[in-house]
Order: structure tokens, then sequence, then C-alpha cells
């Protein structure tokens, strides 16, 4: 009689997960999306403003060229805060500092 093997299929999403968690990769493409993220949920007139953005321990550090947009920006910060998670699906960043 036959012997079967368990099956070690998995669907991309897990097999590319699990392939950036054994590279230690997932902590830079996290980073990557958020930068990206920045850009499409503020649209192209705020990222022409930006200067500088990183992002360090779920704090998104952004440098803008105009004081009275980081002023504009820094009145609506959580709710920046809020958008970029939800397009991005889960709680990637807790902070956003604005300089």
């Amino acid at each position: 009689m036959a012997k079967f093997r368990p099956s070690n299929e998995q669907n991309i999403g897990e097999a590319l997960s699990h392939w950036l968690d054994r590279y230690r990769l997932r902590q830079g493409h996290d980073n990557a999306r958020i930068l990206q993220a920045w850009e499409e949920v503020l649209g192209p007139s705020i990222s022409k403003q930006t200067t500088r953005k990183k992002v360090q321990n779920q704090v998104l550090f952004v440098q803008l060229e105009s004081a009275v947009v980081r002023k504009e920006l820094l009145m609506v910060k959580s709710k920046i805060i809020r958008s970029i998670n939800e397009h991005l699906g889960r709680e990637a960043i807790t902070d956003l500092q604005l300089f």
C-alpha cells in the first residue's frame, strides 16, 4: 500500500510571510510599506512638501518643507495615524512625529 506524505502546500501569502520571517526581512518590508502608505494616503501635494521620512520603533518621522503644512498636519495627526493603519490593514504605526 502506498504511503502518503503530509502535504506542505501553502498559499503564496503564507510562503512569503515565512520567508520574510526566516531571513529577518519583515521589519524592513513593513517600514517600506509604511513610507509608501504616507504618499498614498496623503496624496501628491503633501508628498512634494516632504523632504525626509523614516520609521523607527513603529514611529513615523516626517520632515516637511513648510511650517504651515506641518501645523495643519499636526491638527489631524491622530486621523493620519488611523488612516495609514487602515490602509495597511493593521496597527503599523503608533505615533507620528512631524518636524
